[in-house]
């Protein structure tokens, strides 16, 4: 699998890695992998990390079906979710502008420790309007 996906619980968040190429189907999977982790640990704090990966070819059709998913996944909407990813990662932009539509709760960064630092905080989500 290119990504590694564990329970932080010093921090008290989900800490899920990309690396190498990645596929939606692949991003799916992790997010079935991620919800009974929540569901079981009560977690509600994601962090994303993108800035190893690289995007596999998909269709913008498996992009709004891969946002769907999340949004529209109760667990998901009720926790924060700070996507680490490179300045210019335009799959993921697409992923964030899909999600913004749908009010999902996320904020994005370039660095890793100031996700964390968002995600164990009480600041306000930004989705794209940082």
């Amino acid at each position: 699998m290119p990504y590694t996906l564990q329970l932080d619980e010093a921090r008290g968040l989900l800490d899920l890695r990309y690396h190498g190429v990645v596929s939606v189907a692949q991003r799916l999977r992790a997010a079935d992998e991620a919800l009974p982790l929540l569901r079981e640990s009560g977690l509600r704090r994601i962090l994303i990390d993108l800035m190893q990966a690289v995007a596999a070819q998909d269709s913008i059709d498996d992009f709004r079906a891969f946002t769907a998913r999340i949004t529209g996944e109760p667990l998901f909407r009720q926790s924060r979710t700070a996507f680490v990813a490179p300045p210019v990662n335009y799959t993921n932009h697409l992923i964030e502008v899909l999600a913004d539509a749908h009010h999902y709760p996320f904020s994005r960064f370039v660095d890793r420790d100031q996700a964390i630092a968002w995600l164990l905080g009480d600041a306000p989500t930004f989705g794209l309007g940082d």
